[in-house]
């Protein structure tokens, strides 16, 4: 009996110190996304890779094919496939379906207008103003989209992988389930946008300002935010595997949940931010926490970034 009582009491032991030591080593399981199908930036595209993507067959809905679109009187489906646009006016327009591979649509005004499910891959839409628009299910893969101004627009479901966002404002935008993965957003401005849902994996942030973004349930693993300005971001329950956010504001910011394995803090500022249930916490981090919160510049890094 003694020793029964004995094999039992070391049984449960061995149990709690193997759980405490996976509770202190904070070591889960993660899901590391693949990078082996990443598209190239849209400035690296050569004209026959351009070319291949602009003359691809596509119909409408209904398997009808486009009409020939005229700038003067844009309308619904249109194709304008390589139409020189550049600085029209187009307040206020109608364009759900439209067909703008490899157009020039540089400096023009798209305010309070509509292209839902509309095809920019490949153009060249830099410095546009399509502020307050409805830009749902729209493909801006491999677009050029340098300081176009999205603020107070609905552009969830998006493609943007491979695109070139250097400088783009959207503040208040909603961005709901799109994919940015590969996607350069330096420099950008996403003051209170909505992320939520969505896929950014091998993207640059680096300098980017989303204060107050809504970033929940993402993927942005392998990503880069160096200086980002972060301030009461929530990136609750993403996958931020390898993310590095060296050098970034992260002041209110929230982690809860999310999975930080490989990440980089080094030079990071953090002030009441949340790391509650988190997953993988570099121990740099781990270092700070106060009833899973964070308060200082992290002093330690990660040699891979």
């Amino acid at each position: 009996m003694r020793q029964l009582s004995f094999v039992v009491i070391v049984l449960i032991n061995v149990f709690f110190n193997y759980s405490c030591s996976k509770s202190y080593s904070n070591e889960a399981e993660s899901f590391i996304p693949d990078t082996t199908s990443l598209l190239k930036l849209s400035n690296f595209l050569n004209d026959a890779e351009r070319e291949k993507i602009i003359n691809e067959t596509t119909r409408l809905k209904n398997g009808k094919a486009r009409y020939k679109g005229i700038a003067a009187i844009p309308q619904n489906g249109d194709d304008f496939r390589k139409a020189d646009l550049d600085e029209v006016y187009w307040r206020g327009v109608s364009v759900v379906d439209g067909d703008f591979r490899g157009v020039s649509f540089r400096s023009a005004n798209c305010a309070e207008s509509d292209f839902s499910n509309a095809d920019f891959r490949v153009s060249d839409i830099r410095w546009t103003n399509f502020d307050d628009s409805k830009l749902v299910n729209c493909d801006f893969t491999q677009a050029k989209l340098f300081h176009v101004h999205i603020n107070n627009s609905d552009l969830r479901n998006g493609n943007f992988r491979g695109a070139n966002m250097f400088g783009m404002e959207g503040h208040k935008a909603i961005f709901r389930n799109s994919n940015f993965s590969h996607a350069l957003l330096k420099d950008t401005e996403f003051l209170n946008a909505d992320f939520t849902g969505s896929k950014a994996v091998k993207s640059r942030y680096i300098r980017a300002v989303l204060m107050k973004a809504t970033l929940d349930s993402c993927d942005f693993s392998f990503s880069d935010f160096t200086g980002a300005g972060l301030e009461g971001a929530s990136f609750k329950y993403s996958n931020l595997i390898e993310v590095n956010f060296q050098g970034s504001h992260l002041q209110g910011a929230d982690f809860t949940g999310a999975d930080l394995k490989g990440c980089n803090f080094f030079a990071a500022e953090l002030e009441s931010t949340v790391f509650t249930d988190a997953k993988n916490i570099p121990e740099a981090i781990q270092k700070m926490l106060v009833d899973g919160i964070a308060t200082g510049v992290c002093s330690e890094g990660n040699n891979k970034h």
